[in-house]
């Protein structure tokens, strides 16, 4: 009797789980309305093209995703156990579902790692919900803050005294560029300024993020690909363990920082700076405590890495590229003269520095950025293409920002894409572009950067600076010729080149004495 009872039971429940995949099944096919399925590679039963990622990183990920789009098209499809993914390698069709149908397209596909550590409240990764959108409108309010004088001349000082330190330790652009990227963030966001690059504050942070940055890793955390595993006991799964201590690690810095701004703010101590207005002005702005202190964390996070990554790609190029180096020193030297650097006041003059900067961020992003994915949150048809509720898509700046048509030339360093009017990518007036606003390597619709303003005017300003006042070159080996190397990258998100040499020396010594009494006078003010 027992036994015709759970053979019973084994039926019912078989017949359960049929019924619920033809079910599913049926209800696809009514809401495809005849609807493809986007072309991709196969993958294996259940898992997918789950094993062919697996032991993937940032880069080799790249690589792939760029294989597969130039094999499969400008839409193509994967499958990582069961859950769809969309690799789009065309900068129409992304505009088309990011921003123009971007209700659609705003949430967020976040790795689980990254999901956990952050508790789904950091801005950039958080789905699109009500904490969310009142988390946006603070950054917003927050970038547009920094953009009035007093600020920018606040960025111009940075930038200044960057190139006071340069000139004391030239072979120590890595960490003169690492402390500048973090103070011009932290003299406007957090009302303190960082004289040295050995500051506590940039060990402390830079050691957390590095582990932070590998909970995109599928190879270092199993759970971003493999699902099952985040319902695991942590003491069977180490990484689970790992997730653990960076999430209480990551609670803890940003409440540090919080009542650390409080109590200045309270004793009178602390200096202008947006955190500063928004603890003063608390009233005005209707995020939760928990949301504020996610949106200051991820724009110092966020902030800090692309100024230092770009400019030292920007070393790189200027020696891979002397030419565009001798045109960026001719024009700062025609606006500005010798007796004095430029200022954030003659940005609108510099076309050429601004397109420098622009090409620099869209040849990195080539080879070194994924960007952050998109999620879709209804069923769409495009393009006679189905996309299933809860796809993740991905632009890829590997093959968007290489298209033949828009950038016919798009495997060079060419700023002049940008300033003449034969390329497709010119506009006027060239006072106000070349600009990076709505460029594809800040990402898309309402899930694109909001700081890159701030990002943009951080790296114009040195830039400038940089080349009125150095020549950069290649290093010379034993036998006086130059030492050539390959720019190569951290295997990481948003990741940092890896070590390289470069000779930096001042143009004149006139303008190193212009430098060191600005210098000396900021000082003492």
């Amino acid at each position: 009797m027992a036994m015709n009872m759970l053979r019973q039971t084994w039926w019912l429940s078989l017949l359960g789980v049929v019924l619920y995949y033809v079910a599913r099944a049926v209800s696809k096919c009514r809401r495809m309305r005849g609807a493809k399925i986007p072309p991709g590679p196969k993958g294996w039963p259940l898992v997918g093209n789950a094993l062919e990622l697996a032991s993937s990183n940032s880069t080799s990920i790249i690589r792939i995703f760029h294989q597969w789009a130039q094999e499969y098209g400008p839409i193509t499809q994967i499958n990582i156990m069961g859950a769809k993914q969309v690799i789009l390698s065309d900068e129409k069709i992304a505009n088309e579902l990011f921003v123009k149908r971007g209700n659609r397209y705003s949430g967020r596909g976040a790795p689980h790692a990254v999901e956990y550590i952050s508790m789904n409240q950091s801005v950039g990764f958080r789905p699109k919900d009500e904490g969310w959108r009142r988390q946006r409108n603070l950054m917003r309010s927050a970038v547009s803050i920094t953009s009035i004088n007093k600020y920018q001349s606040l960025m111009d000082d940075e930038a200044t005294f960057t190139l006071h330190a340069l000139l004391q330790s030239l072979s120590s652009f890595d960490n003169v560029f690492l402390r500048y990227a973090y103070s011009v963030l932290t003299t406007s966001m957090l009302g303190f300024s960082i004289r040295s690059e050995s500051d506590p504050y940039i060990r402390e942070n830079e050691d957390f993020t590095s582990e932070i940055m590998k909970a995109f890793r599928p190879d270092c955390f199993p759970s971003n690909l493999f699902p099952f595993l985040k319902y695991m006991p942590h003491w069977l799964v180490p990484s689970l363990r790992t997730m653990e201590r960076l999430r209480v690690q990551y609670a803890e810095q940003m409440w540090s920082m919080r009542r650390k701004i409080e109590t200045s703010v309270k004793d009178g101590s602390a200096m202008d700076s947006i955190y500063k207005h928004f603890l003063l002005t608390r009233g005005d702005y209707a995020v939760t405590e928990e949301e504020s202190v996610h949106t200051f964390q991820g724009m110092i996070d966020g902030g800090t890495r692309s100024p230092h990554n770009n400019l030292l790609v920007f070393l790189f190029l200027m020696m891979e590229y002397p030419e565009w180096q001798r045109k960026l020193q001719k024009e700062v030297d025609q606006v500005v003269g010798k007796d004095r650097m430029p200022n954030y006041e003659d940005i609108s003059n510099l076309p050429t520095v601004r397109a420098i900067v622009k090409e620099g961020v869209r040849y990195r992003s080539i080879v070194a950025e994924m960007g952050v994915s998109h999620c879709l949150e209804t069923d769409d048809v495009y393009n006679g293409y189905f996309f299933e509720k809860g796809t993740v898509f991905h632009a890829t700046f590997a093959s968007i920002l290489m298209d033949k048509e828009t950038y016919p030339d798009g495997e060079l360093f060419n700023p002049a894409r940008w300033l003449e009017p034969t390329y497709p990518t010119y506009k006027e007036p060239l006072s106000v572009y070349p600009n990076c606003r709505n460029f594809a390597a800040f990402g898309y619709g309402r899930r694109a950067c909001p700081g890159v303003d701030f990002a943009e005017r951080s790296l114009v300003i040195l830039v400038a600076k940089l080349g009125w006042a150095v020549n950069i070159r290649w290093p010379l080996n034993q036998n006086g010729n130059e030492a050539r190397e390959t720019l190569e990258y951290e295997p990481v998100p948003a990741p940092r080149p890896m070590k390289f040499g470069c000779s930096i020396e001042a143009r004149d010594p006139a303008r190193v004495g212009v430098i060191q009494r600005v210098a000396e006078r900021l000082n003492t003010e």
